[in-house]
């Protein structure tokens, strides 16, 4: 699970980079930002003298996993935009099998290359003998209505459920954003709701609230409140999850407020391992280049239970290193001199 979100980490970035601005009237500044979304002394001094630079904050709940970290470009964004369309994004991403972006209202015809390769007959079965609390991240209708499929379904049967699925789930975030997410079933009647972990996810981020609050506002009251200018994409993605082949649906906005922008990927639905995920870039033009600051919270029930602070810290330390080191690659780096 801890490797799913690189693939998203790298889009964050294409687009934090891509909607550079270079006003910097009535910004904070940058020890100021960073010191609020805590950023300690020496490393905001790591950061201004250009180092890339991890922090711990702190998750909104105890089945979260979290990481932050921020960076100075020390170029222009149109040259970084550059990099990032020669395709060095493809070369550092290997864990995506398909995906797919879903323009327009979407349709079942959206979701026509999903299929449940690799091992497509051994999937198949698992959701027709889907269970509550099971490895397979599914509502109790949803649950229901694989099993009425019985074990003698076809593959093809299973994905086209499966797409099925998805669809209603897309369709129903468009129309009411977390309201609209049904929740997990667990065992003994008990349900996790990726709504509550987003809402929390979003709360934590304090600082986004006094920074941005339209990007803020929007995030809860999604679809309502969008700003002007804002932009929003939509796509689901089949990707290996530490060897687990697994299904998303990501919901990505970009939001300018003022000389601010904020750049967000929302994984309001994950077919299993994880929860839910939200990543939020913000980004802060400067006479020198350009701040980056990125922070994931991943909610996992992983980390639940006996010894869950442990497995937390260390969940949270390890995705916080795979970042950077996805990120150093990005910026062409050999090695870091960060923190």
């Amino acid at each position: 699970m801890l490797r799913t979100w690189i693939a998203g980490a790298t889009f964050s970035l294409a687009l934090v980079l891509s909607v550079a601005r270079s006003a910097v009237a009535e910004l904070p500044d940058p020890g100021t930002f960073l010191s609020d979304i805590g950023f300690t002394p020496d490393q905001i001094a790591q950061v201004q003298a250009g180092s890339f630079v991890t922090a711990k904050i702190q998750p909104s709940s105890e089945r979260e996993l979290v990481a932050a970290f921020a960076f100075l470009v020390h170029t222009t964004p149109g040259d970084l935009v550059k990099q990032l369309r020669s395709g060095l994004l493809a070369a550092v991403d290997s864990n995506t099998l398909v995906a797919e972006a879903i323009t327009g209202a979407p349709t079942l015809a959206s979701f026509a290359k999903l299929t449940l390769a690799p091992d497509a007959a051994r999937r198949a079965k698992a959701y027709t003998s889907a269970k509550p609390g099971g490895d397979l991240n599914l509502s109790s209708g949803e649950i229901a209505g694989f099993n009425q499929l019985g074990s003698g379904a076809t593959t093809a049967a299973v994905e086209q459920a499966v797409r099925s699925t998805l669809l209603a789930r897309l369709q129903a975030y468009q129309a009411k954003g977390l309201a609209g997410i049904a929740p997990y079933a667990g065992a003994g009647g008990k349900s996790r709701s990726a709504a509550d972990e987003l809402r929390s996810a979003t709360q934590a981020t304090k600082r986004l609230q006094t920074l941005a609050p339209a990007a803020y506002t929007l995030l809860l009251d999604y679809p309502a409140s969008k700003p002007p200018s804002s932009e929003e994409t939509f796509r689901w993605t089949s990707f290996m999850a530490n060897g687990v082949p697994t299904i998303a649906l990501t919901h990505g906005l970009f939001v300018p407020d003022g000389d601010a922008w904020v750049v967000v990927q929302r994984q309001f639905y994950v077919s299993g391992g994880y929860n839910s995920v939200q990543a939020i870039g913000a980004l802060l033009p400067m006479q020198t280049g350009t701040l980056v600051t990125y922070s994931n919270r991943t909610s996992t029930d992983q980390v639940t239970g006996l010894g869950g602070g442990a497995k937390r810290s260390i969940g949270s330390n390890l995705l916080s290193s795979q970042l950077k080191a996805l990120y150093q690659k990005v910026q062409g780096k050999g090695k870091s001199g960060g923190s």
